[in-house]
């Protein structure tokens, strides 16, 4: 998505008992762990700025925010992390769909998260549950309980007697626990497994991976998330049962009869599906364990974290600090540290609207990364998810920058095209052949092209370029020429900007008449008559400024999506359900879907906004960027890796 600028200017299951551990606990086990160092106040208090996130290769960048702590325990969902202070008050980051980073006042004693919500026990006993509200997963039962689990869809508690009740989404036999009275409970994606006060385990629910053939004997502790349960004996070693979890492996698949891995070396490991999950298991005394989607890590009594499993996004790759508990989630881990400060590793769900510092120019946003280009240097920088090297901008100086799914484009200030990431539709030798091809449809020779580009535009898996004597072309990552949308289709004029959508794309010719191509494009009709100052295609509309200042949008008439506000307008950036638009005052406003925040712009005076599947950004007058969305920034206090 390309800015527009104004004129003129879990799956994975954690429980928490009481404010300082992770998983069921009955008694301490023996056994000692090696001490790992201290973290200087210093670290804590250091700012990053510019961040290359969310990624394979983001477990070595550390972005630490101050201030918020201390924090007692955390708790790790899918896409989202809530975090209990000291004060008995809730922190939560990551994923806002559903309102599930948004949580409840007042003062809790514990919390466990979930996929898409979250659960907290208050002083008095009772729980509160906030996100998604459907199939009564935020239907908390009454009375007083000690603990709570949070499961994918379901919940489970323990009452102050000790009997069990669960609630939310699920099989009958998923909802319907046991009898009796028990000392904790963990829950699965679709299982559940209970501590009784003898130390043995129980489990229930859905058995496909053997989850809920729990081991004879006693366990202290007990954690549970997906298709698999760990626990730890009184010794402190660890067993678990269920979907294996591999070691060494940056990914794993679990077939009924054979299991593969994906090894550091990009090589892979097959073997039989009936290989013993706790011969994977860490050797040694631990503390407590907790168990993610596809992971899972202990504490050692001495505060070092160990994991093992899935570490495609770094999850199980701890850092060497002293923790006092660890939560698992679906693709991160997040531990309480020795300080009281929260520091998590893995995927990063928040980078996307974690905006850097400094003064910007020109901004644009792809599908969950934005770049942006820098006042005076003319550098660029990059944030957002980098799963496929989308953030990696390079040196030196640009004057334009475009963003799409997984690939970022610009333009030199000599006029020449670089793109990077592995999303990119044309890269290295590649882009020869399109060079040449453009030579020939515009006359000249390839050497002479770099020049004759004015400006470069992306949008999903599409790139486009406008030459300078106003053609624009237009590729993706299967062909040369998009055969979609090869050069404006039937453009009668040379055009101004141009605007890629999800199978269409629009341009804003000489004449100031808007025209646009591409099988959407013919499924919503022609583009309105008149003259206009700019335009913006969404995935199934758009929309365009009027001479006048004004904003029609065109297209699929769904959430309000073609509901543009009154009123005279600088600027206009469409996404895929929902629309941003500068007014003349200088202030954002969006409409559209009303979805995780997406449409609840900031306050305040803006020069240029762009719009994005998930966030959107916009440059103040000041020249610093803020951005908004579906994703929470991480409170102060929290270190991301």
């Amino acid at each position: 998505m390309r800015l527009r600028r104004a004129a003129g200017g879990l799956g994975a299951i954690v429980l928490l008992v009481g404010t300082a551990c992770s998983g069921v606990r009955s008694s301490e086990p023996e056994g000692r762990g090696e001490t790992p160092p201290e973290v200087e106040p210093s670290d804590r208090a250091a700012a990053a700025s510019g961040y290359d996130a969310d990624g394979p290769e983001s477990a070595t960048r550390a972005v630490t925010a101050t201030g918020d702590g201390p924090f007692a325990a955390v708790a790790a969902g899918r896409e989202h992390t809530c975090a209990l202070r000291t004060d008995g008050g809730i922190e939560c980051w990551g994923a806002n769909d559903s309102e599930k980073s948004d949580p409840p006042g007042g003062r809790f004693t514990a919390l466990s998260a979930g996929k898409d919500h979250t659960c907290g026990l208050r002083p008095d006993g009772t729980i509160e549950c906030w996100g998604l509200d459907y199939g009564n997963r935020l239907d908390a039962p009454v009375g007083e309980f000690v603990q709570v689990s949070v499961g994918d869809v379901h919940s489970c508690a323990v009452r102050i007697d000790g009997d069990i009740q669960c609630w939310g989404l699920g099989k009958l036999e998923v909802l319907l626990p046991p009898g009796g009275h028990y000392a904790g409970v963990a829950t699965g994606s679709g299982h559940a497994c209970v501590l009784r006060d003898n130390g043995t385990v129980r489990c229930w629910g859905d058995n496909h991976r053997g989850q809920t053939d729990a081991p004879e004997g006693r366990f202290v502790s007990l954690s549970a998330a997906g298709d698999h349960s760990c626990g730890i004996r009184p010794d402190g070693t660890i067993e678990c049962w269920g979907r294996p979890l591999f070691r060494g492996f940056l990914a794993d698949w679990v077939g009924d009869e054979t299991s593969c891995g994906l090894r550091p070396d990009g090589g892979i490991e097959c073997w039989p599906s009936s290989y013993s999950a706790g011969q994977n298991t860490p050797d040694g005394a631990f503390s407590s364990t907790a168990t993610g989607g596809r992971h899972a890590c202990a504490l050692r009594s001495g505060g070092s974290v160990e994991c093992w499993g899935s570490d495609y996004w770094g999850q199980a790759t701890a850092p060497d600090v002293r923790f006092v508990s660890v939560s698992a989630g679906w693709d991160h881990t997040c531990g309480v540290r020795a300080d009281g400060y929260v520091e998590c590793w893995g995927r990063r769900f928040a980078s996307q609207i974690s905006q850097p510092h400094g003064e910007f120019t020109t901004l644009a946003t792809g599908n969950d990364h934005s770049c942006a280009i820098r006042a005076g240097s003319s550098g660029v920088s990059c944030w957002g998810v980098n799963d496929e090297g989308q953030t990696d901008a390079p040196d030196g100086q640009f004057i334009a920058i475009a963003a799409g799914t997984g690939f970022s484009c610009g333009l030199r200030s000599g006029g020449s095209l670089e793109c990077w990431g592995a999303g990119v539709p044309l890269a290295g030798d590649q882009l020869q052949p399109f060079l040449e091809r453009i030579a020939l449809l515009i006359g000249g020779n390839d050497a002479s092209l770099p020049g004759r580009f004015r400006d470069v535009y992306a949008g999903g898996s599409r790139a486009c370029v406008l030459v300078a004597d106003g053609t624009g072309l237009c590729w993706n990552n299967a062909t040369v020429f998009d055969p979609d949308l090869v050069g404006v289709t039937g453009v009668v004029a040379p055009l101004t900007l141009m605007a890629i959508g999800n199978g269409h794309l629009c341009g804003l010719r000489t004449d100031e008449a808007v025209q646009c191509s591409g099988p959407r494009a013919v499924l919503w009709g022609d583009a309105p008559d008149g003259r206009f100052r700019d335009v913006s295609v969404g995935a199934n509309h758009s929309c365009a400024i009027r001479a006048d200042g004004t904003v029609e949008c065109w297209g699929l008439d769904y959430g309000g999506l073609l509901n543009a506000p009154d009123g005279h307008f600088t600027a206009v950036s469409a996404s895929n359900y929902y629309s941003c638009a500068i007014r003349a005052d200088g202030a954002v406003e969006c409409w559209g879907l009303d979805y995780g925040g997406l449409l609840n712009a900031p306050d305040g005076h803006f020069t240029a906004v762009s719009a994005s599947t998930a966030h959107a950004c916009a440059i103040r007058d000041n020249r610093t960027i803020e951005c908004w969305g579906t994703f929470r920034a991480p409170p102060r206090g929290v270190t991301l890796h």
